[in-house]
C-alpha cells in the first residue's frame, strides 16, 4: 500500500516496477493525513490484509513548498490543506533553497507516517503486533 502525493510526476506503478491493480495507492495533495485517508488505509488492511505502507514523497512537493510560503500568500483553500503540513517542517524550506525544500520534503513523508499511527488504532495495533510495518521514502 502506497500513500503518495496526487502529483502525476510521481507514477508510483512505474517506481515500483509494478502493474496497474498490484499495488493499493491512495493520492491526496501533499499525501496528508486525512479522514479519507484513514479510513482508505484501514480498508486496505482488513479487506486485502496489506502488509506494508509507504509514505512516498518526492521533489517539487507542491503543497509541502506552499507550506514554506508565508500565509498571507495563500488563498483559505490552500492554507486549510498545507496547515497541518507547515506544522511538523520546524522551519526546514523557509531557506528556498534545494537542500532546503528536500529537507522538507522528508520531514513531511515521516511526520506523516508517524501521524497515520497515532491518529488510526487499527494501524497501531497491526503495527505493534507485527503484521504491518511502515515506511517513508522521499
Amino acid at each position: 500500500m502506497v500513500l503518495s502525493c496526487s502529483d502525476s510526476r510521481v507514477p508510483v506503478e512505474l517506481m515500483f516496477d509494478s502493474g496497474f491493480g498490484d499495488l493499493f495507492v491512495i493520492r491526496n495533495a501533499g499525501n496528508a493525513c486525512t479522514p479519507g485517508t484513514l479510513g482508505s488505509i484501514e480498508y486496505g488492511l482488513e479487506a486485502l490484509s496489506i502488509p506494508l505502507l509507504v509514505v512516498l514523497g518526492h521533489e517539487g512537493y507542491g503543497a509541502v513548498t506552499a507550506a514554506c510560503r508565508p500565509r498571507q500568500l495563500l488563498s483559505s483553500s490552500l492554507y486549510f490543506l498545507v496547515e497541518n503540513i507547515s506544522e511538523g517542517l520546524d522551519g526546514a524550506g523557509v531557506g528556498g533553497g534545494p537542500a532546503e525544500f528536500f529537507e522538507a520534503f522528508r520531514l513531511h513523508s515521516l511526520r506523516t507516517a508517524t501521524q497515520l499511527i497515532e491518529a488510526s488504532s487499527l494501524i497501531r495495533d497491526q503495527v505493534k503486533s507485527g503484521p504491518l510495518a511502515t515506511a517513508s521514502a522521499c
